[in-house]
């Protein structure tokens, strides 16, 4: 109890943080904005519903005519926090589940500092600073990132547990939370905490031979080997920017091809990690004594990662199948890594807060008038936290007589940030700006770039620090968002932090106070800039008109924040001041105020990141949904059906008008709309779906490419020339895959891959708006009226295939192993082809997908032969009479030996059984569930079930993991770790 109440300023400070951030949400709202709306509520809403059926959640017929919901790793499927939507109903249960991983968040951070010495305020401070700064406080909107970084300070102090303190029962600590980031959704950071603690076994047994110690000290020396390094691999990386290109093949219409040895990258990468492995425990054996300790430790931590990972088999494998079929996995590398790369003027975020605008309450974001301009996409909205945390933390950082711990931190802040900066991290994409260098090397990526450039050159991010980690790091190329890593960059400052305040009431006030006096100098000039050049400023914030979809930009709001965020500095500087002073007089005093003092900083300048709407908002049926249900009522479908939703757009006036609460209009907007993953706990399935990852081959069927503009084309549509090239969205991909319903922008834009739907609306009828709503004198007004504030327009497909039918003539194609694009071409061109107005060629054949299919199987003799004269009858039929997410049941009439093509995913683990007689499923139409269904004159039932052995596999690996885990944990007890104290961080 006495500890407790010593603790006090901490439990007042998180108190003020937890109401500051999170009142709306504890009082009923629910958390907006982005994924967490759009995408993980409805998501884990899914979830439940099926445990609640008393299904293993195992498979979502809703989206992508199918997809694994336990092989999805964002579903978090078997994670044991889960257990709160168990617990309480489940728009309680979403904002606990979030509030809960933030408060972990803190509480996880606090312990690391503890179990480095530091004292409870210094652990105060690193627990605030890491769970309420901006960058982790944010990740509310992408939960399992939050999930993720919750559980990091866990993963790091199980690490320095194992490897500084020799303790055997932090490796199956370190095992389960390594298991619970994978359960959660992240096993990147999962990932990432193995290679940050593979460094830190090489800087203790570094640190231990007295390597650093024995050799003389060279000032400048390592300044001058980086220099040299940075150097010659700017000049090689521009190099093979002018001369790889011209060895890539032509580009055409079909997906860009890469270089012939992409493929063998992560094989050779793999094989050189092996050797490097061997050949340095090789060396470091015949060093001294405690060079041999780095076997061991490598080994408890390699035991750790393979325990973590039978612990989760049971998600792990059938996630592990999923990402092996998607594009994340493809052969010629087609993942785009370098979404979400961190700008670097916007590391001036750490010391201002909000200083470059918000956009929530007005658009007051004014990035885009600081060169070189690109296209800004905002992996979050600031980077604070916390002044006080910024300059302790600085005043921490020096590798001169600190301890490992603190060196490896200083180590992940630095190569964590240096990585975050994606694409803007390498020589390429600064060499571009220069415009005779852009000649040489070619102009900048364009917007919305490919994974691999059209026109053959590398992309601006080739050659930066991310991409070498993604070619050296087997398997890292598989992630994205180089922004992600912010969270270590994040974790490493807020324990310096705690280090420097520790360090500070330890009598080193020397480096607090240089570090105190530059923060100073530069809150200072900034606060006179602001002062002296605020005309000036004005007048430039006027001139830059950038609106996006939260609205034009506002420059009074801008200069407010600006204002703002200079002014918040400098109470920091001087609240620091007054900290330095107070700590040698009052010493108890100044360790409460400096944890209220950083409580009320990020409480004022992040709350407001915290995003929330009425809870009624998610309750309420999607407006556009009633108006399908009532198209259904007056001509219903012969079967379930699906609806395309375009993935991206908003009411085009969105950036011409503002508004004072755009979050909420995108609700309910996209709500309304069906944006997914809205309508997948309404009965809604969706053709195309973009999410996590989608299966490689799947998106073949919807990829949009340009096509020219024909004679005949530019007389059907208005204000376009044969001069332009259109957009084009296979329409018979839509066709084959039973989509019914198209809800598109209504506003079009045949040029643009966001509005050009131009070949989505061909034989369809409109169902919305309804057909003559701007007939009359007052219908162009009216038409201006709905563009504004509507934008959308629903159309049924005259043209969409059912959901099963049945063909008597087939292509026999050789099985497609990998993920090539060579070898998908040619037929995924013959069935997307439909020589229609905007795609046609008179030297293709079309083909007809109602009476053919596509085949890939090993004996295609034996089912040519079966198929071979078969005609079909005019009573045949093919009806899907049952459906639920893990059974479909269909009942076939066919006189003759036919094909029975179901437009559901073919994908491992279904089977399938023909009047209750196991039969084969065959790969029709690339990603299609075929049956050879035999001739009879009565009708037969074929029910497909999914069984997956993956889920079976894991579950038995994941069984094996709890008796491992148990027989860790006893031989753990048999040892205790030495206690650590802070003595050493003074050096």
């Amino acid at each position: 109890m006495a500890r407790l109440l010593r603790s006090w300023p901490f439990l007042v400070a998180l108190t003020i943080l937890a109401t500051a951030c999170f009142h709306k949400a504890i009082q009923g709202e629910q958390f907006d904005y982005r994924d967490a709306a759009h995408f993980y509520y409805p998501l884990y809403q899914r979830v439940q519903t099926e445990w609640e059926a008393g299904r293993w959640p195992l498979w979502e017929p809703e989206e992508n005519a199918g997809i694994p919901l336990l092989g999805n790793p964002t579903a978090a499927v078997l994670y044991p926090g889960k257990l709160l939507y168990a617990a309480l109903p489940y728009p309680l249960a979403a904002r606990s589940y979030i509030i809960a991983h933030a408060l972990l968040a803190v509480l996880g951070a606090y312990l690391l500092a503890r179990r480095f010495g530091i004292g409870s305020t210094g652990a105060a401070i690193a627990g605030l600073s890491y769970g309420f700064s901006a960058p982790i406080l944010f990740q509310y909107c992408n939960i399992v990132f939050l999930v993720g970084a919750a559980w990091t300070p866990f993963a790091f102090r199980a690490v320095d547990r194992w490897l500084r303190g020799g303790e055997r029962s932090a490796l199956p600590e370190l095992a389960a939370v390594l298991a619970l980031q994978v359960l959660g959704g992240d096993p990147q950071m999962a990932y990432l905490v193995g290679i940050c603690a593979g460094g830190y076994a090489f800087l203790l047994v570094r640190n231990q031979a007295g390597t650093t110690e024995d050799r003389p000290r060279r000032r400048g020396f390592g300044v001058l080997v980086a220099a040299l390094i940075l150097t010659v691999w700017t000049a090689v990386t521009l190099l093979a920017a002018a001369k790889l290109p011209g060895l890539r093949p032509s580009w055409s219409r079909l997906p860009v091809p890469t270089f012939a040895w992409s493929p063998w990258v992560s094989l050779v990468v793999f094989a050189a990690w092996c050797l490097i492995g061997v050949l340095a425990l090789r060396a470091w054996s015949r060093r001294k004594e405690s060079a041999r300790r780095l076997g061991p430790m490598l080994a408890g931590l390699a035991a750790s990662a393979v325990l973590a990972g039978a612990l989760s088999g049971a998600q792990l494998l059938p996630v592990m199948e999923f990402t092996r079929l998607t594009s994340r996995a493809a052969d010629e590398g087609s993942h785009d890594f370098y979404p979400f790369s961190l700008e670097p003027v916007r590391i001036l975020e750490f010391a201002f807060p909000n200083v470059l605008g918000t956009a929530y309450k007005g658009n007051h974001f004014w990035l885009g008038l600081i060169p070189p301009r690109s296209q800004h996409r905002i992996w979050v909205p600031s980077l604070y936290l916390g002044g006080l945390t910024l300059i302790l933390g600085l005043s921490a950082i020096g590798f001169r007589g600190s301890p490992p711990w603190r060196k490896w931190l200083i180590g992940i802040a630095l190569f964590s940030l240096l990585a975050s900066f994606g694409e803007f991290g390498g020589p390429l994409f600064w060499a571009r700006r220069i415009s005779t260098l852009s000649s040489i090397l070619g102009p900048p990526d364009p917007n919305d770039t490919n994974a691999i450039r059209t026109d053959g050159k590398l992309r601006d991010g080739d050659g930066s620090f991310y991409w070498i980690l993604t070619v050296v790091l087997p398997g890292f190329q598989t992630f994205r968002y180089p922004s992600k890593l912010l969270t270590l960059t994040v974790l490493a400052m807020s324990i310096l932090a705690g280090a420097g305040w520790e360090l500070l009431a330890l009598g080193g006030r020397r480096r607090f106070r240089a570090t105190l006096a530059l923060f100073t100098t530069f809150a200072l000039a900034a606060l006179l800039t602001v002062i002296l050049a605020g005309g000036w400023i004005r007048r430039t914030f006027e001139n830059y008109n950038v609106p996006t979809g939260f609205g034009p930009f506002q420059p009074s709001g801008a200069f407010r924040d600006l204002q703002g965020a200079v002014i918040q500095a400098t109470v920091v500087v001087a609240v620091a001041w007054t900290l330095f002073w107070l700590i040698r007089i009052r010493p108890r005093m100044a360790s409460a105020l400096v944890v209220l003092c950083v409580a009320i900083d990020l409480a004022i300048a992040n709350s407001g990141f915290v995003l929330t709407a009425p809870q009624v908002e998610f309750d309420t049926p999607p407006k556009y949904l009633e108006w399908i249900k009532q198209a259904e009522k007056a001509n219903p479908s012969p079967g379930p059906f699906r609806i395309h939703r375009m993935p991206i757009w908003s009411p085009y006036s969105w950036i011409t008008t503002s508004s004072e609460d755009r979050v909420l209009d995108f609700l309910r907007w996209e709500r309304d709309t069906l944006q997914p993953k809205y309508g997948i706990n309404s009965g809604v399935e969706y053709t195309y779906t973009q999410g996590t990852a989608e299966l490689f081959d799947y998106e073949w069927f919807f990829g949009p490419f340009t096509q020219p503009v024909s004679p005949l084309l530019a007389s059907q549509i208005r204000k376009i020339s044969t001069s332009e090239r259109v957009v084009y969205y296979p329409r018979r991909g839509f066709d084959l895959w039973n989509t019914r319903y198209f809800i598109l922008p209504g506003y079009t834009i045949w040029t643009d891959t966001e509005r050009g739907v131009a070949s989505l609306l061909q034989d369809t009828e409109q169902i919305y708006p309804p057909v003559g709503a701007f007939d009359g004198p007052e219908g162009p007004n009216r038409y201006t009226e709905w563009v504004k504030t509507e934008d959308v327009q629903i159309h049924r497909n005259r043209n969409f295939m059912p959901r099963a039918w049945k063909v008597h003539e087939a292509i026999f194609l050789p099985p497609i192993t990998g993920l090539s694009r060579a070898q998908r071409a040619q037929p995924m061109e013959e069935m997307t082809f439909a020589n229609d107005m905007i795609w046609n060629d008179p030297q293709r054949r079309l083909y007809d997908p109602k009476k053919t299919a596509w085949l890939e199987v090993p004996n295609s003799n034996a089912i040519r032969a079966r198929l071979d004269r078969t005609q079909p009858h005019l009573d045949d039929f093919v009806k899907v009479t049952s459906r639920d997410p893990q059974r479909v049941e269909l009942d076939v009439l066919t006189q003759e030996t036919a094909l029975v093509v179901l437009a559901d995913t073919f994908y491992p683990g279904w089977k399938l059984t023909i009047d209750g007689q196991a039969a084969e499923i065959l790969r029709a139409n690339r990603l299609m569930r075929g049956a050879l269904v035999p001739g009879s004159p009565k009708v037969q039932t074929l029910v497909y079930t999914y069984d997956p052995g993956s889920f079976r596999w894991g579950l038995r690996l994941s069984i094996v993991g709890f008796v491992a885990m148990a027989g860790m944990i006893v031989w753990g007890i048999r040892r205790r770790g030495r206690p650590v104290s802070f003595a050493s961080l003074v050096g």
